[in-house]
């Protein structure tokens, strides 16, 4: 099997917290958590190891704290942010949120945005928050409405001294454009589909996601950690985007090939899938061998990182 290096990811997502104060229909949360949240949290030590490891590789990706749950809810979030500032000065870095901390203290934007590039409050139908905390809000950063103001859009890489309050639109009121779609988190969210069978998927070229606990998956769409590729703690970046579990993933998804793990029944659409797998697009990979395949296997057959909560359209267990 080729050992061929990927390009850098492009984007990498560090997840403060896993649990979340809402439970939106739309979102794969519901499938790893019941009605009790019952937190997860990145501590500042692991924060300090992740930071050093993005240190350490010398890539420049754009950061992301987001994925499997609301990132204010992690009691040292501003800790974490210092660590990450601190250690990689020049990085863009955003945070995307509900509004659950910052409703409750709106001093703690202004304090938030002494690290992050751009704080992006989601504002979500009927909850609320985000009104709430513009309400009272009277810090030194004027809000950006996105997607009526499109320089607000918080996942541009952006400049070193740019400090930006942006407020994202509901999704049920956007008409066009990226936010005025949903996938089905890879059968989390919404029930497995087909529509995109034979897609090429760019998440695993350039995006790599690190949960709570430094463990990594295949992307932030697998909400259980159904495709283990490492943990962070155990070995560097390098390691774990050019090892094994990432290349055969890629292989399969070159070729549109969503039949493994998470990826079967995802209905997640990638853009400029014509650039793959490097950035120009020139280089091909080829199909799966039987060793690949043997990999994928072996991988489906471990425990996910997080139990899975039944949804509606799962099959219901054998009780023989």
């Amino acid at each position: 099997m080729s050992n061929q290096k990927q390009d850098p990811p492009f984007a990498m997502q560090i997840e403060l917290s896993e649990g979340c104060n809402l439970r939106c229909s739309f979102c794969g949360l519901n499938a790893i958590r019941g009605k009790q949240n019952n937190y997860k949290f990145l501590t500042v030590g692991l924060a300090k190891t992740i930071a050093n490891r993005i240190k350490e590789s010398g890539w420049n990706p754009r950061l992301e704290f987001a994925m499997h749950g609301e990132p204010s809810a992690n009691p040292n979030m501003l800790r974490i942010l210092k660590v990450f500032r601190k250690r990689l000065p020049k990085t863009s870095m955003m945070m995307t949120s509900n509004g659950l901390a910052f409703a409750k203290d709106v001093g703690l934007i202004d304090k938030a945005l002494q690290h992050l590039n751009v704080l992006a409050l989601d504002n979500y139908q009927g909850i609320k928050l985000v009104p709430k905390i513009l309400k009272a809000y009277r810090g030194e950063h004027t809000p950006i409405y996105y997607p009526e103001n499109s320089e607000g859009n918080p996942h541009k890489r952006r400049k070193l001294k740019e400090r930006l309050l942006v407020v994202v639109a509901d999704i049920a009121e956007a008409s066009k454009g990226t936010h005025s779609t949903l996938n089905n988190h890879a059968g989390s969210g919404g029930p497995p589909n087909d529509n995109a069978t034979g897609c090429k998927c760019a998440k695993p070229f350039r995006e790599m996601s690190i949960r709570w606990d430094g463990n990594v998956a295949i992307c932030c769409n697998d909400w259980q950690g159904v495709y283990g590729c490492g943990n962070v703690q155990r070995s560097s970046l390098g390691e774990i985007w050019d090892g094994v579990a990432f290349r055969v993933a890629r292989r399969k998804l070159y070729h549109g090939q969503r039949d493994f793990g998470p990826c079967k029944g995802c209905d997640a659409v990638s853009y400029r899938v014509g650039l793959l797998p490097d950035k120009m697009g020139k280089q091909e990979l080829p199909k799966v061998s039987k060793a690949g395949r043997a990999v994928i296997k072996s991988i489906a057959a471990k425990q996910p990182y997080t139990a899975r909560v039944a949804r509606p359209w799962d099959a219901p267990k054998s009780t023989e």
